[in-house]
C-alpha cells in the first residue's frame, strides 16, 4: 500500500503545532507564577506600616496570635482596637515576616484597653484602678489612719468623709493607665512631694520604669514636661514625682468628758469680826458636769469644737466667807514735836509710833481683798483704783484718813527706814505708794492696763527708787 506523502506532512506539521502550543502554555503558566510571586501585602495598623506578608491568611493568624498573648497577660476582658489594613504591592519579598514575627508587632503597637474604675476627685479624674470593688477599698484604706484604735469609749464616730467630691466612674482604659493599689494610695493619700531623678539604662523603658518606681506613665511624662518619654536613651536623667495627697479625711467626733463645776463665793455678813476683816467659813467644793462635745478633724487636726449638751452630776458647794462688820475702836492721837514750816505744820519728822501689830495685819488683809482691781486713774473705789486711791481708800476703813495724794502721803506720818518697814505701813517712791505687806514685798495699783498686785521691794522697776516708809497711826 502506497503511502500519501501529503498526508505524513500534515501530521508533522501537527505534532509541531502541538508541541509548540504545549510550550507557549508552559511558558505562560509559569510566568503567571512567577508574576503573581513578585506581588506581597504590606501590613497597616492604625495608620502605621508593621511589615510584609505573602498571605493575607498570615495577618489573620498574626491577630490571634496578639489576642491571645493580650488575653494571656491582662484577662479575658481586655482588648484592642483592629483597625488593619492591606496593600497589595510588588516586590518585599526579602522583608515578609511570619504571622509570629507579626502578631508579636502587632501586640507591641497597639494601646490594649480593659474596663475599669476611675477615681475622680472634685470633677477631675485622678487614678484608675481594675474594679470598682478595688477603688472603694482604697477610698476606706485612706480613711483608716483617722478611724482606727479608737477604743475609747467616751468617743463616738458620727462621720467620715472627704473634705472633696469624691466619684468612682466605670471606664475602659488602656492597661498602662490602671494604677496598682499602692500607686492608688500614693497619689490620693500620700504625704510626700519629693522629687528624684533617675538615669536611664540600656534597656530601659518608660513602661518598665514606671514599675520600677511604682508609678504611672503619666505621672513621668508630667514630672518631664517637653520630653519623650518614649524615645528615652541611654544616660538619659529624668525626674520621678512623688505626686502630693488630693484627699482630705474629714472625721466628726462625739466626745463625753468630765468637767469641774466652780463655786460661787457666797459672801456672810459677821458683826463679830472687825469691818474689814474677813474669815472663811466653808472652802467650798467643785461640782462635776459630763460636757458633750461635737469636734470636727481634716486630716487629723481639729478645726471645730461645739458643746451640745452639759450635764451636772456632782452640784458645786459654794465658798462661804464671813465679812466683818464690827467698828474698829478710833486709834488714840499720840502725841508728837512738830515742826513749823512756811507752809505750816507738818508731821513728817516725828519719830515712829510703837508699832500696833494687829492693825497692821488687818491693813494688809484688807488691802489683799482687792488684788485684781484694775487700775484707774482718780480712781479711789473697788471699781478702779490709781496707788493714791487706793492706799487712802484701805486705811480710811479703819477710821484713819491720810491726804488723796501720793506727794501728801509721802509726807505724812512718821518716816520709817527700809528695815522699820512693818506690814500696813505706807511704802513711797517717787510719785508712787503703796501698802508694806511683809517679807520684803508691797501691794499697789501700778499704772493704766495693769490690776493691784503684790511686787518685791527689791525687784528692778522699785529697789532703787524706794524713798522711805510711813506709818500715819
Amino acid at each position: 500500500m502506497e503511502k500519501d506523502p501529503m498526508g505524513e506532512k500534515s501530521q508533522v506539521q501537527w505534532k509541531k503545532s502541538l508541541i509548540v502550543f504545549s510550550i507557549i502554555s508552559i511558558l505562560g503558566i509559569t510566568g503567571f507564577f512567577i508574576y503573581q510571586n513578585g506581588f506581597s501585602y504590606q501590613v497597616s495598623l492604625n495608620g502605621e506600616d508593621i511589615g510584609f506578608v505573602k498571605k493575607v491568611d498570615t495577618i489573620e493568624e498574626a491577630i490571634n496570635i496578639a489576642e491571645q498573648d493580650m488575653i494571656k497577660k491582662y484577662g479575658e476582658d481586655a482588648y484592642f482596637d483592629k483597625k488593619i489594613e492591606t496593600e497589595k504591592v510588588r516586590g518585599h519579598n526579602d522583608d515578609l515576616v511570619d504571622s509570629a514575627k507579626l502578631g508579636e508587632k502587632i501586640s507591641r503597637k497597639v494601646e490594649i484597653l480593659k474596663p475599669a474604675s476611675i477615681i475622680a476627685v472634685d470633677g477631675q479624674e485622678e487614678i484608675a484602678v481594675d474594679s470598682t470593688e478595688k477603688a472603694e477599698a482604697i477610698l476606706e484604706e485612706i480613711k483608716k489612719p483617722y478611724i482606727e484604735n479608737r477604743e475609747d469609749k467616751n468617743v463616738e464616730i458620727l462621720d467620715v468623709s472627704f473634705n472633696q467630691k469624691v466619684e468612682i466612674i466605670p471606664k475602659d482604659v488602656p492597661v498602662k493607665e490602671i494604677a496598682s493599689r499602692s500607686q492608688a494610695l500614693l497619689a490620693l493619700g500620700g504625704k510626700s512631694d519629693k522629687m528624684q531623678t533617675y538615669k536611664v539604662s540600656r534597656g530601659d523603658t518608660a513602661w518598665n520604669i514606671s514599675r520600677a518606681f511604682d508609678m504611672r506613665v503619666d505621672a513621668i511624662e508630667k514630672a518631664n514636661p517637653g520630653k519623650d518619654i518614649e524615645a528615652l536613651k541611654p544616660g538619659d536623667e529624668i525626674n520621678l514625682a512623688l505626686p502630693k495627697s488630693l484627699l482630705e479625711v474629714v472625721t466628726v467626733e462625739k466626745h463625753k468628758n468630765l468637767a469641774d463645776v466652780d463655786f460661787q463665793v457666797e459672801e456672810k455678813e459677821d458683826p463679830s469680826i472687825y469691818r474689814g476683816e474677813t474669815k472663811v467659813k466653808d472652802e467650798g467644793k467643785k461640782g462635776k458636769k459630763e460636757v458633750v462635745t461635737e469636734i470636727t478633724f481634716v486630716n487629723g487636726v481639729e478645726t471645730k469644737k461645739d458643746i451640745v449638751k452639759e450635764t451636772i452630776i456632782e452640784e458645786p458647794k459654794n465658798k462661804v466667807v464671813l465679812v466683818g462688820t464690827k467698828e474698829r475702836p478710833r486709834p488714840v492721837a499720840r502725841s508728837t514735836s512738830r515742826s513749823s514750816t512756811s507752809r505750816g505744820t507738818t508731821t513728817n519728822n516725828r519719830p515712829a509710833p510703837t508699832y500696833n501689830g494687829s492693825l497692821g495685819a488687818a491693813i494688809v488683809s484688807t488691802a489683799k481683798h482687792y488684788l485684781g482691781t484694775p487700775y484707774k486713774y482718780g480712781g479711789n473705789t473697788p471699781a478702779g483704783f490709781d496707788c493714791s486711791g487706793f492706799t487712802s481708800y484701805v486705811y480710811k476703813q479703819y477710821g484713819i484718813n491720810i491726804p488723796r495724794t501720793s506727794g501728801g502721803q509721802g509726807s505724812y506720818g512718821a518716816r520709817v527706814s527700809r528695815s522699820e518697814l512693818r506690814p500696813g505701813d505706807i511704802v513711797v517712791f517717787p510719785g508712787h505708794v503703796g501698802i508694806y505687806v511683809g517679807g520684803g514685798n508691797f501691794i499697789h495699783s501700778p499704772q493704766t492696763g495693769k490690776s493691784i498686785e503684790i511686787k518685791s521691794l527689791n525687784s528692778s522697776s522699785y529697789g532703787k527708787r524706794f524713798i522711805c516708809g510711813r506709818r500715819p497711826y
